[in-house]
């Protein structure tokens, strides 16, 4: 009878990219509700391009969440991508609930607008958790015309590590 199941190799954490700055492609973007249920995390999926063959497609994941200390880490993420969030603070675009019949609950939803496939610039490094080592997002590079102009109060962080 013949074996079947997945290649050993797939299984494999994979190995961050060195620390510096890339180019990434937003691939997707998904919200789930935070432990203490009073507001939602935020993981956003990104691929490497445009980088040497080496680097290019691989994985890198971005963690935000609605709380005041991280809309930093949100807003910057957007202008990185070429897009201001909304007005009212909200990533510009629609999102694809779980359960359409539930339009207040976000959990499990899917980004589905227009950053999607987007690039932008981020300095990368690495982190180190449960002893497997991956790549965070230091800082974003902002690529919305005349930024400082249009958005006087805005400050981007220099320093993204750690913010909870």
């Amino acid at each position: 009878m013949p074996k079947m199941g997945v290649n050993p190799e797939a299984l494999k954490t994979p190995k961050p990219v060195p620390g510096g700055w890339y180019k990434l492609r937003l691939k997707g973007m998904t919200a789930k509700m935070s432990k203490s249920g009073k507001g939602y995390n935020y993981e956003a999926f990104f691929n490497i391009v445009e980088s040497n063959a080496e680097y290019n497609d691989s994985f890198v994941m971005y963690r935000m969440n609605n709380g005041f200390s991280q809309s930093t880490a949100a807003q910057d993420m957007c202008h990185a991508l070429g897009f201001p969030v909304e007005t009212d603070g909200s990533f510009p675009g629609d999102w694809k609930l779980k359960d359409d019949t539930k339009t207040d609950d976000f959990n499990g939803a899917q980004y589905s607008g227009v950053l999607l496939g987007k690039t932008g610039e981020a300095e990368l490094t690495t982190d180190s958790y449960d002893g497997r080592e991956s790549n965070v997002v230091k800082q974003w590079r902002c690529k919305v015309d005349q930024c400082v102009t249009r958005f006087p109060d805005i400050r981007h962080s220099t320093n993204l590590i750690g913010r909870k």
